[in-house]
């Protein structure tokens, strides 16, 4: 993990929450994200982005669970594999 990825994780909370949460349900997906943080409101896109950009966090497309729902695919996040020890380590 760098430098930078572990000073964002140390100065924000709000980070080390996503990534709890995350860490406690891999692959979620952002409706469930949302509900499981319901404090962080309309914050929790912009949050998400940073930590998606600095491949801290991975956001996937994953196939939708009903055939209705099939052509949609559906959004669900995963700490990187890479980064999840250090980021165990900062929780």
């Amino acid at each position: 993990m760098g430098v930078e990825t572990k000073e964002l994780l140390t100065s924000e909370n709000r980070y080390r929450d996503i990534l709890k949460a995350i860490l406690e349900t891999p692959f979620i997906e952002r409706g469930a994200l949302g509900e499981t943080l319901p404090q962080l409101g309309d914050e929790l896109d912009g949050l998400l982005a940073t930590l998606v950009e600095k491949m801290v966090v991975l956001e996937l497309a994953s196939q939708a669970d009903s055939s209705i729902e099939a052509r949609v695919p559906k959004t669900v996040y995963m700490v990187n594999p890479e980064e999840e020890a250090g980021v165990r380590e900062c929780l």
